[in-house]
């Protein structure tokens, strides 16, 4: 983890001081995703959702907003049910490398913050009075630190599709695999 924070650390720096020739910001576009999340354990692959939002360019550097959310819920034929989700917003750096082809490749990076909530509940016989106070929930709000890499391709002048690989170090830790459309108002 503390690796992870001085590489994003110096990348940020870099693109900083490569960055003072060019700032073009404002709100380019604006698309919605579907991905698939493998989290850390014990939590059970899941499906997600989320918005990204083009917020223009530094240098070389494309700034996007991201939003994603996903949850799971399972009881494994147990008295017990579990459930997670994550809420998740961040702002996300991506350079794309140059291509004499209609795919776009990159590579990002990006900080946020992640919204985690957890809960279990218990449903089983009561014995007397003593099962009564299991049912326990938490929520933590953690910095978290974005990587990712993929591809875009621009479907129509308006519309772009992309797919992207992004790991989350956060609250909870998770990859996702996602697939997805930016509609563009510039």
């Amino acid at each position: 983890m503390r690796k992870t924070v001085v590489l994003f650390t110096m990348m940020l720096f870099i693109f900083a001081a490569y960055g003072k020739s060019q700032v073009n910001l404002g709100f380019n576009g604006i698309g919605g995703k579907l991905g698939f999340i493998l989290p850390e354990d014990p939590i059970d692959n899941t499906l997600g959702f989320g918005a990204v939002a083009d917020l223009g360019k530094i240098s070389v550097v494309n700034v996007y907003g991201y939003l994603d959310f996903w949850s799971k819920k399972y009881d494994e034929g147990s008295y017990w049910e579990w459930s997670w989700s994550v809420f998740s917003i961040a702002a996300i750096g991506k350079y794309y490398f140059e291509t004499n082809s209609a795919f776009k490749p990159y590579a990002g990076a990006g900080l946020g913050f992640d919204i985690s909530r957890w809960k279990s509940e218990y449903s089983g016989p009561d014995y007397g009075g003593y099962l009564n106070d299991l049912d326990t929930s938490d929520s933590e709000l953690d910095l978290a630190i974005h990587l990712l890499g993929g591809a875009s391709y621009e479907i129509s002048p308006t519309l772009d599709g992309f797919a992207e690989v992004k790991y989350t170090v956060g609250g909870i830790d998770y990859l996702g695999i996602y697939a997805g459309v930016l509609y563009k108002l510039k």
